[in-house]
């Protein structure tokens, strides 16, 4: 009984994880139709993810939803772990925060964070894809084929190299950049648990530059049935096209002596993709951390 006050994060991490990633499901399934759909603004593809009724938004939920119980829990004492031993290894003693152990162990924990999620999350990109896309498609040339879907069990495959970059980056994000940040800023105006999830937030949301392009790079591939059947070169050339033609607008240079030549800038999708990225882990983050101080809460009084 006296170990009752600790078990709040143990709870969140069981029940507020599960929950958390099936809510925003749809906002995820989005996320996963813009790397098929260029056109199409956010309003537009949350409303094509409901194709087929109010609850097809949440297809492919369940599985992320069942794998975020041991994503949670082992994330935490995965990284702690591996911080101690760097920091070891480094030579660090006391308490203050040194980037270099904590970014090396962050890396870890994305990996396993990879290995643990993978199958879960590329099927439910692909039941997705294959619900909203494929089942409602006017398209008669063949374009759009259903994908088969991988095992939830599956740790690796096409895709995973995208994955493992994006839970890499958001654990540094949350581990290293996080703490750095409250260190600088702990005269802050607010509660310490506030200042807390307010640093993890604003970490989270400036990594989306890099965390956007990568996690539709993942959806892309996970959802183009080709893309597990070609050698691993021309494999690279379908992500390069794919981002330089989602996220770049090329521009004729007003040359006569060089009409080859192109000028590029940045196309609206950036924009598009960078909104929905940062809205669903905002609502991840937001919603997570509120059950969590309301269980801790309710459990100590």
């Amino acid at each position: 009984m006296d170990r009752v006050p600790g078990n709040p994060v143990l709870l969140s991490g069981a029940f507020g994880g599960p929950f958390v990633i099936y809510l925003c499901t749809p906002l995820r399934n989005a996320l996963t139709l813009g790397s098929q759909d260029r056109r199409s603004g956010f309003s537009l593809l949350l409303r094509k993810v409901f194709r087929g009724g109010s609850l097809a938004g949440w297809t492919g939920g369940a599985a992320p939803a069942v794998v975020a119980c041991p994503q949670f829990l082992a994330l935490g004492p995965i990284y702690h772990a591996l911080h101690g031993a760097f920091r070891g290894l480094a030579g660090v003693e006391g308490d203050r925060h040194v980037l270099l152990p904590s970014f090396f162990a962050a890396s870890g924990a994305g990996l396993c964070e990879t290995c643990l999620t993978f199958g879960s999350q590329s099927r439910n990109a692909q039941m997705a894809y294959n619900s909203s896309f494929v089942s409602f498609s006017s398209v008669n040339d063949g374009s759009r084929i259903r994908v088969p879907l991988n095992k939830t069990y599956q740790f690796w495959g096409v895709g995973a190299g995208p994955m493992f970059v994006r839970n890499m980056v958001s654990a540094t994000s949350v581990r290293t950049m996080s703490p750095w940040l409250r260190e600088r800023t702990a005269t802050a105006p607010v509660g310490p648990g506030t200042h807390a999830v307010l640093c993890d937030i604003c970490c989270s949301v400036s990594v989306c530059t890099i965390t956007a392009p990568v996690h539709q790079l993942f959806n892309f591939l996970a959802t183009t049935p080709q893309a597990s059947r070609l050698p691993r070169e021309q494999r690279w050339k379908l992500a390069r096209d794919f981002l330089n033609k989602q996220y770049f607008t090329p521009i004729p240079r007003q040359s006569p002596l060089e009409p080859e030549l192109y000028s590029w800038k940045v196309s609206p999708v950036a924009a598009r993709d960078f909104g929905m990225r940062t809205i669903y882990v905002t609502s991840v983050f937001t919603i997570y951390m509120f059950i969590e101080r309301t269980l801790c809460s309710v459990m100590k009084s």
